[in-house]
């Protein structure tokens, strides 16, 4: 007979296998059965690959030898009867890809007046977006061939969308869709909430497959694996971070998740990083998982931890995305609820050489200060961010020159926006811990506790959102990781101030600094495959360029986009050199970032290249700057960094 203790620990044993079951829709999977003589859709040889050198000429080119991918353009594209006989295996979910501006151009069969106006109104928030099969948050990487706008220009066309978008429910929806690329030799691609900076979510004549409606998300009080035991979440592909938020605060827990509403947990934040507020506290997103549920380059679905396939497991969290396959859940780690302090505050330097003491800003509420004192203030800030992170927090800001509309200083003012968040401490524990800044900062000649813009507030970390998301735009950036070894030699850390001020100031470009150190001790020492150069980092910068690419709906001529270009690059360039070794964060980065394999993924490069290689001879995923794309080039003519052309070996 069962003891009342064995009775209680088998039934917590059956809780843990029961709660880390597949979502219901991951059980429809594809069979031989619902193939059966539509070999389009049929898995492929799943042999392993020889293992590779990766000074190797070998090609992850179609199996044939063709030169490109399969497009509209070719003959060998599919007949209107395969693609009617590939909906049909989808279940109906495969839509012909209307561009979500279409209904604002009068020459277009889907024009609408009134829905161009709806449309105009929600697309001004990455929430309005993101519900939109095709369309990405900077649709300028597709050629911005039909803009959304009430008084559009030209036609709409394509551009750099694709075709056709598999509306995937289930696992079998992707593996139809994985194999049917794969088979047919198409390009193939990924959306899931088009927080695509790079144009790694679009691309002409591609059959893409869109994770939106994935859904779901479970609690595990108890799970075990992956070298791990304790509370964790199975969520769900498509999950966005708003989502995220309200489940935490349905069951009262924390989770490390993406500071801006609409993005999703996994898809590119678990793949290439993922910084949110709790970056220096519990590590990077892609340190969270602990199992994935994957369907791989072969069509197969596989369950991928430390003691399953363990090599994509490794991958898949960090290596890069749309690579190795396409994640429909995962479980990731969970942890007690907390409570953010946070201290905002704001101050400005006048240009004017007469300027001799601190004022408050009647637009603004800001202290404004002399340049000098402005920008004394600024490497104060800079250097205190060491002992936050080091407390387990991150610091934000925006450092703005007299010429920037991006948060909107007064004329004639450089403004910096910052906070700092303390995740774990009590409001009391904050003001105590801070006080050492603020004093510094008065000595300095900026009062800020006399700014009405300074506050320090208490918030839960899993406080309840809403899916409208932030503001979008057009614009270009290039970024950099700046190591703690340049805070450690003061001749370099001034020259790492110096570096930034001279990319405001002289730039004219607003960059936007976030400290944070996802330590390798703070994450748990996971072993994934995250950028090496992020456990070294004391700070993410970014500088973004004000001049968009985009005039009047349209991309700008190569010339002129190619020497904004350039001249960004000549200041990131800086940042570079005084910062040897370290890289860039991938999904916040230059998309034409120099020595990007370094830069992106440091020495994990060769063996992510090895994996991909093994896992995806066929060269199904691609995406650009992702370990393997080098083989293969988008063909536009004008050389511009745009999804609009054929997919070529290079």
């Amino acid at each position: 007979m069962l003891t009342k203790l064995s009775a209680l620990l088998l039934l917590l044993a059956f809780q843990r296998l029961v709660s880390a079951v597949n979502f219901a829709w991951e059980e429809t999977q594809l069979t031989k059965d619902d193939i059966g003589i539509f070999n389009s859709v049929a898995f492929a040889d799943t042999a392993p690959a020889p293992s590779i050198p990766v000074d190797s000429n070998v090609n992850l080119a179609a199996s044939n030898g063709r030169e490109c991918k399969v497009g509209p353009w070719d003959a060998a594209w599919p007949t209107e009867a395969e693609w009617a006989a590939f909906n049909a295996s989808v279940d109906g979910a495969l839509i012909k890809t209307v561009p979500q501006g279409a209904v604002c151009y009068p020459n277009n069969p889907h024009f609408d007046e009134a829905a161009c106006a709806a449309v105009v109104q929600a697309t001004g928030h990455s929430g309005g977006i993101v519900v939109d099969p095709s369309n990405i948050v900077q649709p300028w990487t597709a050629g911005e061939s039909c803009n959304i706008t009430e008084t559009p220009i030209g036609i709409c066309s394509l551009g750099g969308f694709p075709v056709y978008i598999v509306n995937a429910t289930t696992v079998k929806h992707v593996q139809l869709g994985v194999n049917f690329a794969r088979n047919k030799e198409i390009r193939l691609v990924v959306k899931n909430t088009g927080h695509d900076f790079a144009g790694r979510s679009v691309g002409a004549g591609a059959l893409s497959i869109w994770l939106h409606n994935l859904q779901g998300q479970t609690f595990m009080s108890d799970f075990s694996g992956s070298n791990y035991r304790g509370p964790a979440a199975r969520i769900a592909g498509g999950t966005q971070g708003w989502q995220v938020y309200n489940f935490m605060a349905d069951n009262n827990i924390s989770i490390v998740a993406p500071s801006e509403s609409t993005v999703a947990i996994l898809g590119g934040f678990t793949a290439v990083g993922g910084h949110s507020s709790l970056t220096s506290y519990h590590g990077m997103g892609s340190d969270q998982a602990l199992q994935l549920q994957v369907v791989t380059a072969d069509g197969r679905f596989l369950q991928v931890d430390t003691d399953n396939n363990a090599d994509i497991f490794f991958a898949m969290r960090g290596g890069g995305g749309s690579t190795y396959g396409i994640v429909t859940s995962a479980i990731v780690k969970a942890f007690p609820p907390l409570t953010l302090q946070t201290a905002k505050f704001v101050w400005s330097g006048s240009l004017d050489a007469n300027f001799s003491s601190p004022d408050i800003n009647p637009s603004t509420g800001a202290i404004t200060v002399d340049k000098e004192v402005f920008w004394s203030g600024v490497r104060e800030w800079i250097q205190f961010s060491r002992s936050v992170s080091s407390a387990g927090g991150i610091g934000f800001s925006y450092i703005e020159p007299p010429s920037s509309t991006f948060m909107g200083p007064a004329p004639g003012l450089f403004q910096m926006t910052a906070s700092f968040i303390l995740p774990g401490q009590t409001l009391e524990d904050a003001t105590a811990f801070l006080e050492p800044f603020f004093s510094t900062m008065t000595q300095l000649g900026i009062p800020l506790t006399q700014s009405n813009t300074t506050t320090i507030t208490s918030q839960a970390y899993n406080t309840r959102r809403t899916g409208e998301g932030d503001p979008v735009g057009q614009t270009r950036f290039s970024s950099r990781l700046f190591p703690r070894t340049n805070w450690e030699d003061p001749a370099l850390f001034n020259a790492t101030v110096q570096s930034i001020r001279a990319a405001v100031e002289d730039g004219g470009y607003t960059v936007n600094a976030i400290p944070y150190a996802p330590t390798e001790e703070v994450a748990g020492f996971p072993n994934d495959a995250v950028n090496p150069a992020f456990r070294e980092t004391l700070m993410h910068a970014i500088a973004f360029d004000s001049a968009s690419p985009v005039k009047d709906g349209r991309v700008l001529p190569a010339k002129v986009v190619n020497a904004a270009h350039t001249r960004l690059d000549s200041f990131v360039a800086a940042w570079r050199k005084l910062t040897p070794g370290s890289g860039a964060y991938m999904n916040e980065a230059d998309m034409q970032e120099p020595e990007w394999q370094q830069s992106f993924f440091g020495d994990h490069y060769p063996q992510l290249l090895q994996i991909k290689r093994r896992r995806d001879p066929w060269g199904v995923f691609w995406a650009p700057t992702t370990p393997g794309s080098e083989v293969w080039a988008v063909v536009v003519p004008d050389g511009l960094p745009l999804q609009t052309g054929p997919l070529c070996r290079t």
